[in-house]
């Protein structure tokens, strides 16, 4: 009876395990530099990604957000006084989200789209020049 109680425990973990907490956001400025500088440690599993897909060797992690998003709900992440993401949640199931998604330069929106969204599998959203390199944003369901 006591094997029977512990499984149906790890069965229940394991499911919750599974789900999705939120959606990561991560708003990174991608540089070349010489020496490259070291990637922040909550860059590390995204730094060949965007190495390989924006050509930076350096990243400056500007701010972060992990978001539960329902069905229906706006959410404004890692906003800044001129680069602003909105999402809008139009689906959600236990490991995947369904966003609608606003880019704003200032008042000016730059990029509207739909996106599905699966664990384990990051959005990059390439935004405008910034300084000495490029601003990206990060999208992943965690």
């Amino acid at each position: 009876m006591r094997a029977l109680a512990l499984a149906g425990l790890l069965l229940v973990s394991a499911a919750f395990a599974t789900r999705a907490e939120g959606i990561w956001t991560a708003l990174v400025l991608g540089t070349n530099e010489q020496p490259p500088k070291p990637t922040p440690k909550a860059l590390a599993p995204y730094a060949s990604g965007l190495k390989a897909v924006f050509g930076t060797d350096s990243f400056y992690l500007l701010g972060d957000k992990l978001e539960t998003i329902a069905k229906g709900d706006e959410e404004w992440v890692v906003p800044t006084k001129r680069v602003n993401l909105k999402l809008r949640c139009l689906d959600r199931s236990a490991a995947a989200y369904t966003l609608h998604l606003e880019l704003y330069v200032g008042k000016r929106l730059v990029l509207s789209t739909d996106a599905h969204l699966d664990k384990g599998a990051p959005l990059y959203i390439r935004g405008p020049a910034w300084g000495k390199g490029r601003l990206v944003f990060i999208l992943e369901v965690k």
